[in-house]
């Protein structure tokens, strides 16, 4: 009686913050308008369809002025036509994963075995003091849920590397022969197996290697055809923008179907939940646009909920998807329209041999997050260049470039027979973002500086012939590799310095380079506009290039 008398007032409570004056669209909004729950601030949207509702799991923004995220527990919210919604007050705190200490993140909850299982991202205590992901339990989609485990189900020793962060925003798919999934992770996109009980992982942790993966990730299907949507870009230094790949399984080989949708207004974080109701397919998200009753406005982690229909290509690829006020109070459309154009077109996940000038080959991704560098180079500027060129840069860095460069020698001479720099992602090339290789001679290393504070150069080794305008289409990071064996090719000289530049238009970002966060090599240096590159007002950092050639003989 207690739980459904809640209920109601906390309906009531909604209704009348839907139709408060001062927020995003109309001063009484429709019913289903964006942002649709408008008592709170809302984040990270994961419906659940259950019998003859969806239940909407979201987390609660409190974040005052000149704070990033302030959030403290996780509530819920269900409807049977998506326009009604009832409050069901918050169903967890984040202190009741006894281990944890703050940050109620992402979740999403799935039904299995008579139960409803919720998976949360949320910040551990010591010693790990990471980010983790624990599971609670309960009998009703509405709570109360408990602590399944009394520990994380996946913690920051689960994943080890450079980042506290990398386990948050835990999405579980449920197949059709039973088997449950689990996918997170910031900046990479993990899997695993679960256990039929839901609280353990059944097997090995695996990697999804899809381009511009940020967070965020969400699985579902549709017939035969498998969808990971995931929130991209932010590693790239933009807003985070939507987008998703397909599969024939869900452990892949994926295929990146480009973006799905823009970057959430207000907001630089974007949040996906994808869902089928009632023959109606829809995707959830969040923005930061509404203004409370009290007066308190979107800001960056105050975010609200809102959701758009969602149409399939008969190829079964989504059809883009624009945000709009009018959200769900519009009528949906009857049956999907033709498919639009798409950006960028389906590219197979596969190392992807490109257009080159004549001799050249050039095949990009042969070997995404590589360890080491294929066969032996002549020289590479760091060893490891998945563990130590961690960060992105394209022509968008900064207000706008026009040439990256990395400065190298060789100890011996040489004739070049291969190019392989550690890079990818980004939006493609074309006619208004290209890029190009190059290749020069800067002279004795003993008359300039290996970290000099510029280089100026003069004829273009590669040369009329072998100039590098390259078509790139978007790949996870992972080895670019330029072939030389079959051109004239360039002779390298021991005691020369030289610098390898990647060519574009100013404030594009076709594609991007892997960079370190330290000087890991000591015969040269990355280089912007053929000045230092400057990170965080410093500079020393190596771009992740590895150089293969033939020895020469007298």
């Amino acid at each position: 009686m207690r739980k459904s008398f809640l209920s109601a007032t906390l309906l009531v409570a909604l209704r009348l913050a839907a139709s408060a004056p001062g927020s995003y669209g109309q001063a009484a909004p429709k019913l289903g308008e964006n942002p649709f729950l408008r008592d709170v601030f809302t984040a990270d949207p994961a419906p659940l369809v259950y019998k003859d509702k969806v239940y909407l799991y979201v987390g609660h923004d409190e974040a005052k002025e000149g704070q990033m995220f302030n959030m403290n527990d996780w509530r819920c919210y269900s409807s049977s036509d998506l326009k009604n919604w009832t409050a069901h007050g918050p169903i967890m705190n984040v202190r009741d994963f006894k281990w944890a200490t703050k940050d109620a993140w992402a979740s999403q909850v799935v039904a299995r075995n008579g139960k409803f299982y919720f998976y949360a991202a949320v910040q551990e205590g010591a010693p790990a003091n990471a980010k983790a992901i624990g599971v609670a339990v309960s009998d009703s989609p509405t709570g109360p849920f408990v602590d399944a485990r009394g520990s994380a189900l996946v913690s920051d020793k689960s994943t080890p590397g450079p980042n506290g962060w990398d386990d948050i925003d835990p999405t579980v798919f449920v197949d059709d022969d039973g088997t449950a999934w689990l996918a997170w992770g910031n900046p990479n996109c993990y899997l695993a197996k679960l256990k039929p009980n839901m609280t353990e992982l059944d097997g090995p942790i695996q990697r999804i290697e899809v381009p511009n993966y940020t967070e965020g990730p969400w699985l579902h299907k549709r017939g035969s055809t498998y969808y990971l949507t995931y929130a991209a870009f932010a590693h790239q230094g933009m807003s985070e923008k939507l987008c998703y790949a397909t599969a024939p399984s869900v452990t892949g080989p994926w295929t990146y179907q480009g973006i799905l949708t823009d970057q959430a207004k207000n907001s630089y974080t974007i949040h996906p939940g994808i869902i089928e109701f009632k023959k109606q397919w829809y995707l959830f998200y969040h923005n930061a646009t509404l203004t409370l009753p009290t007066g308190e406005s979107g800001a960056l982690g105050r975010r609200s909920v809102c959701a758009e229909y969602l149409y399939y290509n008969p190829d079964g690829t989504i059809q883009p998807i624009t945000h709009t006020v009018a959200g769900l109070s519009a009528p949906p459309r009857k049956g999907d329209n033709p498919a639009p154009p798409r950006h960028p077109p389906a590219t197979p996940a596969a190392a992807t041999p490109l257009s080159a000038s004549p001799g050249v080959t050039i095949t990009q991704n042969t070997q995404p997050r590589p360890s080491q560098w294929p066969g032996t180079p002549v020289f590479s500027t760091m060893p490891n260049p998945a563990n130590l060129a961690l960060d992105n840069l394209s022509f968008n860095h900064n207000k706008g470039v026009t040439s990256f460069g990395q400065t190298f020698e060789v100890k011996a001479d040489c004739r070049l027979t291969r190019l392989d720099l550690f890079g990818g992602d980004g939006f493609g090339t074309d006619a208004k973002q290209p890029v190009a290789l190059a290749l020069y001679d800067l002279g004795p290393a003993n008359g300039l500086a290996a970290d000099a504070a510029a280089y100026s150069v003069g004829t273009n080794l590669l040369g009329a012939t072998n100039s590098q305008n390259f078509n790139y289409t978007p790949q996870a990071a992972g080895i670019l590799q330029f072939d030389f064996a079959a051109a004239n090719q360039v002779m390298l000289k021991v005691g020369h310095r030289y610098a390898l530049e990647l060519q574009g238009a100013a404030k594009s970002a076709p594609l991007f380079w892997r960079v370190s966060r330290q000087d890991t090599y000591g015969g040269g240096s990355a280089y912007q506009d053929r000045q230092p590159v400057q990170l965080n007002n410093k500079r020393g950092y190596d771009f992740a290039l590895a150089v293969y050639g033939v020895a020469l003989t007298n």
